[in-house]
């Protein structure tokens, strides 16, 4: 189990284009997951509470960048727990190109995926859709025993 902390805000005067930029700058900055809740505030406004979730060393930095990037007047800070499995990213060469496969193993589940933007990337050169592409990449790497 791994600590972790999520800061959090209350947000209902920024535009959509506002709040990507600053998911956009959060994440860059190495948040381990930046996500937005869609929530009512008082007076019946609609708004959205946007977490962040950073290791303990990161926090203080992220106090700062969430300020800077935002329009909140105050932030709110748990220390949360949470189980990962062990991750590892492997770059495989298939007969379409080369892609990123993650794989994921432990608490008795072992998942593999293929890399979005490399399945989409292939997808396009080939002209195929996603679903097809991801199709025909399984079974490369089920013949190859990847």
């Amino acid at each position: 189990m791994q600590a972790i902390i999520k800061l959090s805000a209350n947000i209902d005067d920024m535009t959509a284009e506002e709040l990507g930029f600053a998911m956009d700058r959060l994440i860059e900055a190495g948040a381990r997951d930046v996500y937005f809740v869609p929530i009512v505030m008082k007076k019946n406004r609609p708004a959205i509470e946007l977490c962040v979730l950073v290791s303990r060393e990161q926090e203080e930095s992220f106090v700062e960048k969430i300020f800077f990037h935002t329009t909140t007047l105050g932030l709110r800070r748990e220390e949360i727990h949470r189980y990962t499995r062990q991750r590892e990213t492997k770059l495989v060469r298939t007969s379409y190109g080369e892609v990123r496969i993650k794989t994921s193993e432990g608490y008795g589940a072992k998942k593999r995926k293929i890399e979005y933007e490399d399945l989409a990337r292939i997808a396009g050169e080939q002209g195929k859709s996603l679903q097809e592409m991801r199709a025909l990449i399984e079974e490369h790497l089920a013949r190859e025993d990847v």
